[in-house]
């Protein structure tokens, strides 16, 4: 069992106060625009809470298709996922102070806005209107929050009854997690960042965004295995679990820079004035920040990852998703802040307070899950399997 230590606890709170030190000081010492604040917030908010839902894809994905290797690390899956309900939360308070006016990161929601003669956005207006907006967030969070705690009891069942009538269970309830995933994620994509300029779309966005928070979840997955394995609370899991977490990373960041490679490629060869656009504004804004990514998120784990003793290196693995993590939270933020901020302008204290604040928080509520909690799942059929894994090429 996990042990969270009073130590952490007052480091995380530290890191906590910090980040609130640091928010509070940009904005009322320095005067800082507070919809800078508030969008630095927004991308924390996003970006924590689907390494969540990352995880839990993975984690049922790895149920219904009964695998065997990972069994040992589904507590960290589903500690990893923990952060699901709160982050949802924290999404929706400020999807509905947008809407009441409060902040000002959705500009179609401005009912200046309304009145225009934008044709666009009144091509759009049955989808991108308030209430609807807001009742289809609240669905994906009550949506994915319900799975969650359904899988997360029925694990639990599973652990103490070694019934094969829980096992079922706990595979039907993935499988509609992930009927419900397939299409709440296409829609979310769409709804929390493509709807932040509603004259622009791309019909592969929403499965961009997906391999980026795919590949963040197995990143937090890896590093969390790695402490709690340092920490002589995982003794079970090997190099050889790592090496198999080390390909679905590997292979998730290609997957990753398989569909950024897509859409520029079909927007530069079509050169439609629609599309292109996208490219341009973070072109004039960050100065190409948009193909800089792709060495952090790509061209790194291709080469630390590739070779296969790398993969069960643990200093080089934790190197890779350190680097890996960075680089995505850096996508997250060119993807949102070029259409938030009209000006070109990288906030680097109002980040740094945001990801303090809600990371830290992230942090607390995945060892609060694992504190105290059994971690080995032998009610699971394929335990022994897991335990005594082996990877065949090894």
């Amino acid at each position: 069992m996990y042990q969270f230590s009073k130590k952490l606890k007052i480091i995380i709170s530290i890191l906590m106060g910090s980040g609130l030190l640091i928010l509070f000081f940009e904005k009322i010492l320095f005067k800082e625009n507070s919809t800078s604040i508030w969008m630095s917030l927004y991308i924390s908010f996003f970006y924590f809470t689907t390494i969540s839902l990352g995880a839990l894809f993975f984690l049922c994905v790895q149920n219904i298709s009964k695998s065997g290797w990972s069994i040992i690390i589904h507590p960290v899956m589903e500690g990893v996922s923990s952060f699901l309900p709160y982050g949802g939360f924290m999404i929706l308070i400020t999807l509905l102070l947008n809407s009441m006016g409060k902040i000002h990161l959705f500009h179609w929601i401005d009912l200046s806005l309304i009145n225009s003669v934008d044709k666009i956005f009144f091509g759009k207006k049955l989808f991108l209107n308030i209430p609807f907006f807001l009742i289809r967030s609240i669905i994906y969070i009550a949506g994915w929050s319900f799975f969650y705690f359904k899988i997360k009891k029925i694990s639990h069942l599973l652990n103490v009854t070694r019934s094969l009538t829980d096992y079922k269970k706990l595979n039907f309830i993935s499988i509609f997690f992930i009927i419900f995933f397939s299409i709440t994620s296409i829609l979310m994509g769409w709804d929390w960042i493509m709807s932040l300029n509603t004259h622009w779309f791309s019909t592969l966005f929403s499965w961009y965004v997906l391999s980026n928070y795919i590949v963040t979840g197995i990143g937090i997955i890896t590093i969390t295995s790695i402490y709690l394995k340092k920490k002589g609370c995982l003794p079970l899991f090997n190099e050889n679990h790592l090496h198999d977490l080390s390909k679905y990373l590997f292979s998730s960041s290609l997957l990753w820079a398989y569909f950024w490679f897509s859409q520029f490629l079909l927007y530069w060869y079509g050169n439609i004035p629609e599309e292109v656009s996208y490219f341009i504004k973070r072109e004039e804004m960050y100065n190409s920040v948009h193909f800089w990514i792709l060495i952090p998120n790509f061209l790194v784990p291709f080469i630390l990852l590739i070779s296969s003793n790398n993969k069960k290196n643990t200093r080089i693995v934790v190197i890779a998703t350190s680097i890996l993590l960075i680089g995505h939270y850096i996508d997250i933020y060119n993807l949102i802040a070029p259409e938030v901020m009209k000006l070109p302008k990288f906030g680097l204290y109002e980040t740094t307070g945001s990801l303090m604040l809600v990371g830290s928080f992230f942090i607390y509520i995945l060892f609060s899950n694992l504190n105290k909690k059994e971690l080995n799942l032998v009610g699971n059929p394929f335990f022994e399997e897991s335990k005594n894994y082996k990877y065949p090429y090894m």
